[in-house]
Formats: C-alpha cells, structure tokens, sequence
C-alpha cells in the first residue's frame, strides 16, 4: 500500500517534499550521530523484537505522520516515509538505486523495522550489507 511500482504513481509522493520528511531524515541522522557504531537498532525477527532505538525511530516516525497523514492510510504512509528516507540515505552512501531498490526489498517480511534498521545503521554495517546482498 502506498510504494511505487515501476512508473506507477504514488498517492504519498508529495510527502517527500514534506517539512516532515525532513524532520524523519533529521532524527535517523541525529540518532546515527548520537549512538555511532555501537547504535542498537537491529531489525530483530521471529520471536525476538527490534533494538530500542529501531523503536524508538518508528515511534516517533508516526507521531510526526499521525499530525499529517489520516489513521486509515497510517500504515502505507510509514512504510512509504520510511522507504524514502532510506533510499536517499542509500542512494547518498553512493549504492546504486537498483541496488538501494533490492536491498531495501531483502527482508520484506520484517515491514518497517527493516527500513528503519538500514537508515539507523552505520554506514559501514550498510556497505557490508550492499556488499553481501548480491550472493
């Protein structure tokens, strides 16, 4: 719901262009700066929740959408921002967008927390991920 398919147009590309995406790009980059290398923000996975700081992003990811974006389409909205601001950050680490694109899509199954786990992440635990997602 929500995300772009090919040449398909979105309902929430105007949301790029949002003071509020820029406020969700600010706090993964604040977040990164803040807690470096060591930043707790694994995904997590079947029966193990994601890291605090995961959490945290998310959380107030949809405090900044629930004052713009109506509650029926919460989760597309996220899920779309969050998409967004990690393909910029991917695309701003210099990985190819195809790449970003498939990267982005490696663990579908774990929605949200995977994106915000690859625009928290450091820049070297990305590459690494970059790196192996072609095998």
């Amino acid at each position: 719901m929500g995300e772009r398919r090919g040449d398909e147009p979105s309902r929430f590309d105007d949301y790029e262009q949002t003071r509020e995406f820029r406020l969700i790009l600010g706090i993964a980059e604040a977040l990164r700066k803040e807690f470096g290398v060591g930043i707790d923000a694994h995904p997590g996975g079947r029966g193990t929740e994601a890291g605090v700081v995961n959490r945290a992003f998310r959380a107030a990811v949809s405090v900044i959408l629930g004052e713009v974006i109506p509650s029926a389409e919460m989760s597309g909205a996220m899920t779309h921002m969050l998409r967004g601001a990690t393909l910029r950050r991917l695309v701003e680490l210099d990985v190819a967008r195809d790449t970003a694109e498939r990267v982005l899509d490696l663990e579908t199954g774990m929605g949200d927390r995977w994106l915000a786990y690859l625009a928290l992440a450091p820049a070297s635990l990305v590459g690494e991920i970059v790196r192996t997602s072609g095998r």
